[in-house]
């Protein structure tokens, strides 16, 4: 019997395909646990028949020891009904085991199908923490963050603002009387000397 299962996104195998899986094999072998079962009752009550058969074979051979001619077809037919009960035998011993391996086969694939479950929620339930710690940090990155640069909006806004004032409040009267010196000064250069 062979299996391909699907993976899921948290590893492991995809659950439903395990269980499908699991269902069509109990299926099978219950089938053919139940087909094996009505032949083994059927070979029984043909080995009780036999058996019977065999009762009666022997009491007629003790009651027909004296006819010599017929001694050699009983002693056939009862080899024959030997060997029919021996093989019967064989297919219930067969039957038997045929059964049991398939309790230990449904036993074995209930066990993987649990294991495969319980690992997939420990997955699950390691992953769902972890992103949950993912978040949180990235929540305290966003808060940090959003702190940081109001802070330097707020200080920006301020200097420029000083800027504005110092803009706004500068004095260029010295710069107007300087330029007042340097044109008295050309002028005063350009006049003929006394």
């Amino acid at each position: 019997m062979g299996a391909s299962f699907k993976t899921c996104l948290f590893g492991g195998f995809d659950r439903q395909d395990v269980v499908t899986f699991i269902e069509k094999t109990a299926r099978e072998n219950q089938e053919r646990v139940e087909a094996l079962e009505a032949d083994n009752a059927s070979l029984q009550q043909q080995n009780t028949a036999m058996e019977t058969e065999l009762q009666q074979m022997r009491g007629d051979y003790a009651e027909k020891t004296e006819q010599a001619l017929q001694v050699p077809e009983l002693r056939e037919k009862l080899s024959e009904s030997e060997r029919r009960r021996q093989e019967l035998e064989r297919e219930n011993a067969q039957l038997r085991v045929q059964a049991s391996e398939y309790l230990a086969m449904k036993d074995h694939i209930a066990e993987i199908e649990i294991n495969a479950h319980r690992r997939t929620e420990e997955f699950r339930a390691a992953a769902v923490v972890q992103l949950r710690d993912i978040m949180a940090t990235q929540r305290s990155w966003c808060e940090e963050t959003r702190q940081q640069y109001t802070a330097l909006s707020r200080q920006f806004a301020e200097k420029l603002q000083q800027a504005q004032q110092t803009v706004a409040a500068a004095d260029f009267a010295a710069f107007d009387a300087m330029e007042e010196r340097l044109r008295a000064l050309d002028e005063s250069l350009d006049q003929p000397e006394e």
